[in-house]
C-alpha cells in the first residue's frame, strides 16, 4: 500500500515538472508572436514636402550662373576695402591738417600774459598806483600785499670792522693822520670796529668819498643803512605784454624792482 502511494507521488510530481516547462515556452512564443514592430513606412521631411527638389535638368543652370557671377563678386571684394581704406586714411589726414591749423592760428591771435610782482615799495599810496597801472586788462589780477622788510636810510663809507678794539683803534689814528674828519669808531652792535668815513644820502655821494679814501692807501668800502619797516609789494598775474612794455617807461621807486615771467612758467616752477 506504501509503494502505491509513493509511486503515485512520484508520478504526480513528473507530470507537474513537464507541464511547468513545456506549458511557459509555449505561452512565451505567442506573446513574441503578437508584439511586433509597426511599419510607418518611408519617413520624409516636412521641409521636403513643403519644397519639392528641382528637376535634374535645372541644376546644372544654376551653376552655371553662380560661375559667372563669381568673378564679380570676386573682384569687388578685392577692391571696394582698399579704395574705401585710401579715401578714409586721406579723409583722417586732411582733418588732421585742419585743426593743426586751427590751433595754429589760435596760438598766435593769444596774446602773452606774465605773472611776477613790484617792490619793496614804501608807501603803500604809490603801490595803489602801480596797481591801478598794471590793471588796465579786465583779466589781470593785481593786489598789494604788505610785507616786513627793510627800508634803506643812506649809504655808508667806512673802513669794515676789524679783529678787536686795539686794532680800530690803531686805523683810527692813521685815517687822522692822513688829515680824515669826520670819523667815527662803532664800538658795540653788528658794526662793532668798524669805522665810519661818513653817511649819504646817495649811494653815488658814498662811492665818490670811498675812492678818495682809496687812492690815499686804504681799503673802504661802502654799505646801505638800513632799518626794519613795513613794505608794500604789487603782486600781480595775468597781465598783457603791451602793459608790461608800458609799463617799463615809468620810473620804479628807490630800491624797487619787477620780477615778472610767464604765467605757465610761473605755474610750472621754472
Amino acid at each position: 500500500m506504501i509503494r502505491l502511494l509513493l509511486g503515485l507521488l512520484i508520478a504526480g510530481n513528473v507530470v507537474l515538472f513537464l507541464w511547468i516547462q513545456y506549458g511557459d515556452s509555449r505561452r512565451d512564443n505567442e506573446r513574441q508572436q503578437q508584439v511586433r514592430q509597426p511599419d510607418f513606412g518611408e519617413i520624409r521631411l516636412l521641409r521636403e514636402i513643403d519644397s519639392p527638389e528641382p528637376p535634374m535638368g535645372e541644376q546644372p543652370a544654376l551653376a552655371a550662373d553662380e560661375e559667372r557671377e563669381s568673378p564679380v563678386l570676386e573682384q569687388q571684394s578685392s577692391y571696394l576695402p582698399e579704395q574705401v581704406l585710401v579715401e578714409s586714411e586721406s579723409k583722417v589726414e586732411a582733418e588732421a591738417e585742419a585743426e593743426a591749423a586751427v590751433e595754429a592760428e589760435a596760438e598766435s591771435e593769444v596774446a602773452i600774459i606774465y605773472c611776477g610782482e613790484l617792490g619793496p615799495i614804501r608807501s603803500r599810496n604809490m603801490a595803489e598806483g602801480y596797481r591801478r597801472i598794471l590793471s588796465q586788462n579786465e583779466a589781470a589780477n593785481v593786489q598789494v600785499e604788505a610785507r616786513a622788510g627793510r627800508e634803506t636810510t643812506g649809504y655808508w663809507a667806512m673802513i669794515p670792522a676789524l679783529p678787536d678794539a686795539a686794532s680800530a683803534e690803531a686805523m683810527l689814528k692813521r685815517l687822522q693822520a692822513a688829515g680824515l674828519e669826520d670819523l667815527w669808531l662803532i664800538r658795540n652792535g653788528e658794526l662793532e670796529n668798524a669805522i665810519s668815513l661818513g653817511l649819504y644820502t646817495e649811494e653815488r655821494y658814498a662811492k665818490r668819498h670811498a675812492d678818495n679814501v682809496r687812492n690815499m692807501g686804504f681799503e673802504p668800502i661802502v654799505m646801505p643803512k638800513q632799518r626794519k619797516t613795513r613794505v608794500y609789494w604789487v603782486v600781480f598775474s595775468a597781465v598783457e605784454e603791451e602793459v608790461l612794455k608800458a609799463f617799463e617807461n615809468e620810473k620804479l621807486p628807490v630800491n624797487a624792482v619787477l620780477r615778472q615771467k610767464d604765467c605757465k612758467q610761473a605755474l610750472t616752477g621754472n
